[in-house]
């Protein structure tokens, strides 16, 4: 992923997650509207509202 495209933010195929949290059902609902979609990508490690990595 580069710079560009994490600093145009989430869309209807790209997802931030800033962590991976001990309970997956957080990141599980992405993993199932992706796969029920068109696909899509989780990212991990970037906050949704600042983009900070």
């Amino acid at each position: 992923m580069t710079i560009e495209e994490i600093l145009a933010g989430e869309s209807k195929n790209v997802e931030f997650k800033e962590n991976l949290s001990e309970k997956s059902i957080k990141y599980m609902k992405s993993v199932v509207a992706f796969a029920n979609g068109t696909g899509g990508k989780i990212i991990f490690g970037i906050a949704d509202k600042t983009r900070e990595v």
